[in-house]
């Protein structure tokens, strides 16, 4: 259930501007268009496209486009792929469109409880990237037909879990 327009709080940071701050405070250069956010992160195995776009009292959203598309042929063993890589994991993050093969990961944060903060909006981009990076050469041996879905899905995983305790070690 929505809160009146009225009684909303007023006191909480617009989440598009906890985004500019974060983004400008992390040295990543951006553009805005039409209330949306958008960058690119070159990483150890991919260069990315960061969407991130948000609403108070509505949720804010982050969205990353790996370079590469499902070419037909793939497209049942990508999305298995990413399946699995979604069931393992705490939050369901991987996307394929199937009418085109498009790529990307996807997650939001509810902004009706609470404002975004810079410390969650870090988290979630620092974490979508860190998994597409991670995640990518398995995603490519796939694409590729190299790897099945279920051996690459399992090594991508591995991986990510091993990147993100490393990360904690720090």
């Amino acid at each position: 259930m929505r809160s009146d327009p009225d009684t909303r709080s007023t006191a909480a940071i617009h989440p598009l501007d906890v985004m500019r701050q974060t983004l400008t405070a992390m040295e990543i250069p951006f553009q805005e268009d039409d209330g949306m956010l958008c960058t690119r992160i070159a990483l150890k195995n991919v260069e990315v496209q960061v969407l991130a776009w948000g609403y108070p009292d509505d949720l804010a959203k982050v969205v990353v486009r790996l370079p590469v598309r499902a070419a037909k042929k793939f497209r049942a063993a990508a999305g298995e792929f990413l399946h699995r890589l979604n069931c393992d994991s705490r939050r369901k993050l991987w996307e394929i469109d199937y009418d085109d093969g498009e790529i990307r990961l996807s997650c939001f944060t509810d902004t009706l409880v609470g404002p975004l903060t810079d410390s969650l909006f870090r988290t979630l981009l620092n974490s979508q990237v860190e998994a597409a990076d991670l995640a990518f050469p398995y995603l490519t041996s796939v694409l590729s037909g190299r790897m099945t879905p279920e051996f690459a899905a399992d090594q991508a995983q591995a991986a990510v879990q091993a990147g993100w305790a490393k990360e904690g070690e720090e």
